[in-house]
C-alpha cells in the first residue's frame, strides 16, 4: 500500500510459548475485540525501545504473572487481518524456565488460561499461532524434529 497512513504499517508483537515439564503449552482464551474467542500464548506489542526479549518478559508478567528466563526465538510470521486493517510482524518465542503459578491478570482481555498437550492444541487458535505452526517450525518440545513430524502429526 502506498501513502503515509501510519495505521496501515505493520506493528511488532511477540507470542511466548511457555512449555512445562509435561510438554504442555500455556494458552489464554482471548476476550478482547481482536480475534476474540481464539487461544494464544501470552504476548503483545513491542513498545518503543524494547527488544522482543524484553517484551516477552514484560508481557508474560503483565498477562499471567509469570517470570521467564532462557527465552529462545522459534520463528517469525507476518500476520495480516484485513477486516481490521491490521498487520503484525510476530516473533514467536519458547520458554522452558519460568517461575510463578500462571493466573489471569487482565480479565478484560483474557477469559481463561489452560495448559494444553502439544499434540492436543485447540482448533480455534489465534491466527498468528496457526500461521506459525503452519511454517512447520522445530517442535516446541525440544526434540529437534519439525513440529509436523513430532507433536503436530496428530493435529
Amino acid at each position: 500500500m502506498s501513502g503515509s497512513n501510519v495505521e496501515l504499517r505493520p506493528r511488532g508483537g511477540v507470542g511466548v510459548y511457555i512449555i512445562n515439564d509435561d510438554n504442555e503449552v500455556l494458552l489464554t482464551l482471548r476476550s478482547a475485540s481482536h480475534a476474540s474467542g481464539s487461544w494464544c500464548p501470552p504476548g503483545g506489542h513491542i513498545e518503543y525501545g524494547e527488544s522482543f526479549l524484553q517484551t516477552a518478559a514484560r508481557e508474560t508478567k503483565e498477562e499471567v504473572d509469570v517470570d521467564i528466563d532462557g527465552i529462545e526465538v522459534m520463528g517469525v510470521t507476518g500476520d495480516v487481518y484485513p477486516e481490521e486493517k491490521k498487520h503484525y510482524i510476530t516473533v514467536h518465542l519458547k520458554v522452558r524456565q519460568y517461575s510463578g503459578l500462571p493466573k489471569i491478570m487482565e480479565p478484560d482481555k483474557c477469559a481463561c488460561l489452560e495448559w494444553f498437550p502439544l499434540d492436543s492444541l485447540p482448533d480455534n487458535l489465534f491466527p498468528a499461532v496457526r500461521n506459525f505452526l503452519d511454517t512447520n517450525p522445530l517442535c516446541l518440545c525440544g526434540s529437534g524434529k519439525r513440529y509436523e513430524e513430532c507433536h503436530g502429526k496428530n493435529l
